[in-house]
């Protein structure tokens, strides 16, 4: 078992912990996505969206992390992350949906409007603009040249804002009943989850998630598992995660002064 993964990436986080969580072996093949590696012919070849995580398993190639999660829980069945009952696998289902449909998206507008813009503007124009053009989906290559030129003031940055608000705002009503997304046991839901708010925390926006108590008690559930010291702390490089920080704080008072 191979996967094609970044140490930051939201969807690569959320793989790493269904496999930790399910005890599997895998080789490591990092993709440096600022260096562009994802758009090399050889990887093109593997995921045609130029996205990570890819993985190849049993002779089969899988992208897309909801399905690749959802593959790994089928095919390695020993120890699942499937709710026993139908209602509680529809809760997981609807929130995993709900989170690629605009989660992931609004993460994607958080992280390079506050996190990497300024490692970008320090670069040379052409080599952004060069880097941006490869971006195969053209509604997303033009929201990502918006918020590398405009950071937070980029018209989707508060919409971006308010998706997040959305999507912690139904967690949070999951929670308030039982201990886990989906239920009394840990899902793939809570795995895919749990990136979006640990980015959240890591650009400045930690009220996003310490505003909503329940939302607050399952992230810090989330992080005390055995799992997310494997498949999350133990790739985070320290002076990005510094630097994301001390991006978010530099923009705090501008991102407080938006309209919502």
């Amino acid at each position: 078992m191979k996967l094609y993964h970044n140490p930051l990436s939201s969807c690569s986080q959320k793989v790493r912990m269904v496999l930790h969580e399910k005890n599997l072996s895998w080789e490591s093949q990092v993709i440096d996505l600022q260096k562009g590696e994802q758009f090399t012919a050889d990887y093109l070849a593997l995921n045609p969206n130029a996205v990570v995580p890819t993985l190849e398993d049993q002779g089969h190639t899988v992208i897309e992390s909801t399905l690749i999660n959802e593959y790994l829980d089928d095919a390695y069945a020993d120890i699942t992350l499937k709710p026993a009952n139908a209602n509680s696998r529809y809760q997981m289902r609807y929130l995993t949906r709900r989170i690629d449909d605009a989660l992931h998206g609004a993460c994607g507008v958080i992280t390079y409007a506050i996190g990497v813009r300024p490692s970008l503007m320090s670069r040379p124009r052409e080599e952004v603009d060069a880097l941006i053009n490869k971006i195969p989906d053209p509604s997303r290559r033009e929201t990502r040249r918006s918020v590398v030129q405009l950071g937070v003031q980029a018209p989707e940055f508060v919409t971006a804002l308010n998706i997040h608000g959305a999507v912690f705002d139904l967690a949070a009503s999951f929670l308030q009943s039982q201990p886990w997304l989906a239920g009394e046991s840990f899902s793939l839901a809570d795995c895919a989850l749990m990136p979006y708010a640990l980015r959240a925390d890591h650009l400045g926006l930690a009220n996003e998630i310490n505003d909503r108590p329940a939302l607050s008690r399952w992230y810090d559930a989330v992080q005390a598992r055995p799992a997310f010291k494997d498949a999350v702390t133990a790739w985070l490089p320290e002076p990005a995660i510094a630097g994301f920080r001390a991006a978010g704080d530099a923009v705090a008072n501008e991102i407080a002064s938006l309209p919502r």
